[in-house]
């Protein structure tokens, strides 16, 4: 009997006896595509009709997340005919054509260790989809034998310089199309922010550009090139004639109902034409300044520089360090004032609703300055210019800035104080630059490391112990003696020097923050940023760099109390209950359950960092404070041992709660539940000890020794 006999009722209220029959006599193993070969009936149709009587939503995109891939193992997808989609902290989300299939459901929630949601996809394009996404370079020679199975192709001559040369594009063109959305879907689902196709000897290399590192994901044969490179270009507007110059474009595609821009540039090399694609998803870029990764301090400094209401800001840094999103960041927190706020770019990248955005275009004239000076007459309160370049968009962004406008805008210099000097350079008085600044963030982004905290990492990092990026930042806030300076035309060491006795750390000295939190890695850190033995460390912070103190910290492992987790009770109905929070999007670990969690800032004690983090996360205040455990960890790179100081809060009963950034819901939970629902093994060790020390949220007699406040 066929696997989904299950699915004849169905068919028999969509076809008449005749077809019914006609499906009866040729079914084999599948209802389904039997249906769809002997009958009227389309695979959209039986969705659509199983979909509505079993309740069960269908799969709009069938786009297979890295992360999902891995979770499943190709044996298994194939068995069970299914394609996995996306996996969070609790649930793994697959496209099936079977969902009785309860063995399915079960192999795969023991594989996982999540619970299975099902979606409705046709049998024929679940497999199809497998074949792409486990074995993408076997798709791609289906593509290739389909096309030498359509044309009639002559012996080429000998030698072959260029094979693809010899390619009928026109006969491969609707399977080249498939073969560039394949590409582009599967960067969007690994979260890259590049795809790059280079020409080699070998063949066409695929790369995808994943938290800052590129990957290579497969190799393609060097005869598809050329139609590969044709089908982007139609994509991004450009001109596929046009092989020998330089050209770029822009495109938008959609993603699980999402669109998102894609940027196009190419470039003629030895062996064929370069293709990047940037990836502009709003969704992971359309975020606040909380969100970023910046310390508190440098979240301060931030927020000094955007009270001002005019003056230049600049932020600098390499391409693809972030500038644009730390820009819009900053954008979004003034917007808030109901200003109005224009932007002069090239290309826009983000598109923002409430901003205007300027597109340059040279070819008509419209450069960064000619737009600047038109942008002045629109009465605009704040200006953000994409790039300043030249001497003469240096001198009217000064001009704006003391003319009631604040400036936002980029350079590309490697850190702040040369940022001043640059602009100098530009043609730009040292008098008016010292007037105009206000202050410039130079920032680099460094992998996150993942909650798997293991050297092999897992599916959600895709192996590589990362996930996701912070920024580090060295953040410069103009001050009289710093203005003097500039003025004198000083150079950049007596810059730096004046900026670190107002308290401005280096980039290195806010990613050393970083690995010593436990964020990222030394390594991690050195691969983006030069250490202090290759730079200038300034009198004031130099007992922090001083041989002595670096043969302690490789001499000896070191201990810290860096971390506090917060378990929050309250008394409900005569029982003992605790707060349970879920993680947001472009957060790690997306989706899972845990307690309040943060860090010791430097100085501060665990009970006070306790409350601050309890209050920050959730909005409540503490009846009572318990020191309930400590817990060690060691972080291998940094010889560190991390110190997780573990509390109890006591809170009042229906206390309104106002989650923080990191969070998007919360929910109340017995002891028992609020064990399972956390991830952590630590937290339910803590869990267990609140149960023995508090089970009425009290400890009695050991109240001296276990409470703090």
């Amino acid at each position: 009997m066929p696997a989904d006999a299950w699915l004849r009722p169905v068919l028999a209220d969509l076809v008449g006896a005749i077809d019914l029959a006609a499906i009866d006599a040729a079914v084999g193993t599948s209802y389904w595509e039997t249906a769809t070969r002997v009958s009227p009936l389309t695979d959209d149709e039986i969705v659509s009709a199983v979909s509505e009587r079993l309740r069960l939503p269908a799969a709009k995109r069938l786009l297979a997340s890295s992360q999902a891939r891995e979770r499943v193992p190709e044996e298994l997808a194939r068995r069970y005919r299914i394609l996995p989609l996306s996996v969070t902290g609790d649930t793994l989300e697959i496209a099936t054509a079977n969902p009785y299939d309860m063995d399915c459901e079960r192999m795969l929630a023991f594989a996982s260790g999540r619970k299975v949601r099902m979606l409705l996809a046709p049998p024929s394009r679940i497999d199809r989809r497998i074949d792409e996404v486990y074995r993408p370079e076997d798709a791609v020679a289906k593509i290739l034998d389909s096309v030498a199975e359509r044309r009639e192709l002559d012996d080429p001559p000998e030698p072959v310089e260029e094979p693809a040369s010899y390619l009928d594009e026109s006969a491969i063109e609707r399977p080249v199309v498939k073969l560039v959305d394949h590409i582009v879907a599967e960067g969007i689902a690994c979260r890259a922010s590049d795809i790059h196709l280079e020409a080699e000897e070998q063949g066409i290399a695929v790369r995808y550009r994943v938290d800052g590192v590129l990957r290579q994901a497969m190799t393609l044969p060097r005869m598809i090139g050329v139609p590969l490179v044709s089908r982007i270009k139609i994509m991004a507007n450009m001109d596929i004639a046009d092989r020998l110059r330089p050209q770029g474009g822009r495109a938008r595609v959609g993603a699980n109902g999402v669109g998102i821009d894609l940027r196009v540039s190419t470039l003629p090399s030895a062996h064929g034409e370069k293709v990047v694609i940037r990836i502009l998803d709003a969704r992971t870029t359309a975020r606040s300044l909380d969100s970023l990764g910046f310390s508190r301090d440098e979240s301060a400094r931030i927020h000094r520089l955007l009270d001002a209401r005019e003056g230049l800001v600049l932020v600098t840094g390499p391409t693809g360090s972030g500038k644009t999103t730390t820009l819009y960041a900053m954008l979004r927190h003034v917007q808030a004032r109901g200003v109005n706020i224009v932007t002069v770019e090239d290309p826009v990248e983000y598109r923002t609703p409430g901003i205007v955005q300027v597109q340059v275009n040279e070819k008509a004239g419209l450069t960064f300055a000619a737009a600047l000076r038109s942008i002045l007459r629109q009465d605009p309160d704040i200006v953000l210019i994409g790039e300043i370049r030249d001497r003469e968009t240096a001198a009217i962004a000064v001009q704006a800035s003391l003319t009631g406008h604040l400036v936002l805008a980029t350079l590309h210099t490697i850190d702040a104080c040369s940022s001043i000097a640059r602009m100098t350079d530009l043609g730009v008085e040292p008098q008016k630059m010292a007037a105009a600044l206000k202050g410039v963030i130079a920032q680099r982004l460094v992998r996150r490391t993942c909650a798997c905290a293991a050297p092999a990492g897992c599916a959600r990092c895709g192996g590589t112990g990362f996930h996701g990026r912070i920024a580090v930042a060295e953040i410069v806030i103009s001050t009289p003696e710093l203005e003097r300076r500039i003025s004198r035309g000083d150079g950049v060491s007596s810059l730096v020097e004046a900026a670190r006795a107002d308290g401005a750390c280096s980039i290195w000295e806010s990613g050393l923050a970083h690995v010593t939190a436990g964020d990222s890695t030394r390594e991690e850190l050195l691969r983006v940023a030069e250490g202090p033995a290759s730079q200038p460390v300034p009198a004031g912070n130099a007992a922090r760099y001083d041989s002595s103190t670096r043969k302690a910290r490789s001499d000896m492992t070191q201990i810290k109390a860096g971390v506090v987790d917060v378990y929050v009770l309250a008394r409900e109905a005569g029982e003992l209950r605790v707060l349970t929070l879920q993680r947001g999007e472009n957060t790690r670990c997306p989706g899972s359950w845990e307690s309040v969690h943060g860090h010791i800032s430097d100085g501060e004690k665990p009970e006070d960092a306790a409350l601050r983090e309890l209050k920050e996360e959730t909005g409540l205040d503490a009846e009572r404070l318990y020191n309930v455990t400590v817990s060690a960890f060691y972080l291998h790179r940094e010889e560190t041992v991390q110190l997780t100081i573990a509390f109890a809060a006591i809170v009042a009963p229906g206390a309104q709660i106002t989650l923080g950034a990191e969070h998007v819901r919360s929910e109340w939970l017995p002891l028992a539940d609020a064990a399972r629902r956390f991830a952590w093994p630590r937290e339910r060790e803590a869990l267990a000890h609140i149960a023995v020390l508090l089970p009425d949220g009290d400890a009695g007699p050991t109240e001296d020794v276990l409470r703090v406040v």
